[in-house]
């Protein structure tokens, strides 16, 4: 049986799609390795909580107080501009979500072998998610420069930056882990 060669020839009894699952990054990997794959599950699930979350807050005069949220920014955006609401939700919300869908298949379901190149494209693709972070920064930088009033960051703010800081890593050590396994394919 070939999934049973590393075995020294031993037949294991295991099925093909045993033999598959072992193949991929998650099957073989030990040690700390071997969290990737649920903290890249841990990261797909706080991502989206991490929209609800405020990003600071505006305080106009002393009575005038708001949490801006990036669902909140993306529904006033619905109201005014069309166009830029479509590319935060793209570029901000769309491409992050399915950047770590495809990483999450990458490590549990490709075969070894194909997961380099895979890996390389997502990050290629990944690079456009980081937009949205442009905005928030930009959104931050113009309140501050009104004069009239006062904005400070929120924790939500913090919890975004983890989680996109947190998702760069581990594509990161996904792709190094993917290398090391196959060193001759090209990226």
């Amino acid at each position: 049986m070939a999934g049973d060669r590393n075995l020294g020839g031993v037949a294991t009894g295991r099925t093909k799609e045993e033999r598959e699952r072992v193949n991929t990054l998650a099957g073989r990997q030990r040690g700390a390795a071997r969290l990737v794959g649920p903290l890249l599950g841990l990261v797909f699930l706080a991502l989206p909580v991490s929209w609800h979350l405020p990003l600071f807050r505006t305080e106009l005069l002393v009575f005038l107080e708001n949490e801006v949220t990036l669902v909140g920014a993306v529904r006033t955006l619905a109201e005014t501009d069309l166009f830029l609401c479509a590319i935060v939700i793209l570029f901000g919300m769309a491409i992050p979500l399915l950047k770590l869908v495809a990483l999450l298949f990458a490590w549990y379901a490709l075969p070894e072998g194909r997961a380099l190149p895979w890996i390389g494209a997502i990050g290629k693709i990944g690079k456009f998610s980081m937009l949205d972070v442009l905005l928030v920064a930009l959104v931050i930088v113009g309140l501050k420069g009104v004069g009239m009033g006062k904005v400070s960051i929120a924790y939500g703010l913090y919890v975004y930056a983890a989680v996109v800081i947190a998702s760069l890593l581990l594509a990161s050590l996904m792709q190094a882990l993917a290398a090391r396994a196959a060193p001759d394919v090209p990226v």
